[in-house]
């Protein structure tokens, strides 16, 4: 799983250099395999990282992955340091062609479809996918996958 997350940071290391932006990692090195997509799971990894770097303060911050073991299910969050999201704006961030219109945001560009698409693919899998922010602090976006249990052959 840690070498996997390292391709995933890979794909954005450029982008996170150039807006002054540091990608820790703090990885349950236990964890087990995943049920998931492997494309999939990218995805919805790759958007994330993306919007934690797209969303930094002009002046650089921190961008965090976790990931741990929560009974049946590997949880996985991506934290950052940025613009962060108002409470009563929480829930229209996962409603498709959805950005929030307010001048802090609106000058970051995409379409607003990311993190729709994201959620709608966790729960695919039998998921979760939520977030927790405090406007001018930053954000936490996390998801759980469930964790494949794998069957050994008694022949």
């Amino acid at each position: 799983m840690p070498e996997t997350i390292d391709n995933f940071i890979s794909v954005i290391k450029q982008k996170a250099a150039a807006k002054n932006v540091v990608v820790e990692k703090n990885l349950d090195p236990q964890l087990e395999c995943i049920e998931a997509d492997r494309q999939k799971f990218k995805q919805v990894f790759i958007n994330l990282l993306d919007n934690a770097v797209k969303f930094s303060k002009p002046d650089g911050g921190t961008v965090t992955i976790t990931s741990k073991k929560e009974g049946s299910m590997a949880q996985f969050a991506v934290s950052d340091t940025g613009i962060g999201i108002k409470e009563e704006n929480l829930e229209k961030i996962f409603q498709k062609f959805t950005q929030l219109d307010s001048g802090s945001s609106r000058k970051y560009g995409g379409v607003g479809i990311g993190l729709a698409i994201s959620k709608q693919l966790i729960e695919l899998h039998g998921g979760r996918f939520w977030a927790e922010s405090k406007f001018g602090e930053g954000s936490t976006f996390t998801f759980s996958l469930p964790i494949e249990v794998k069957k050994i052959d008694e022949k």
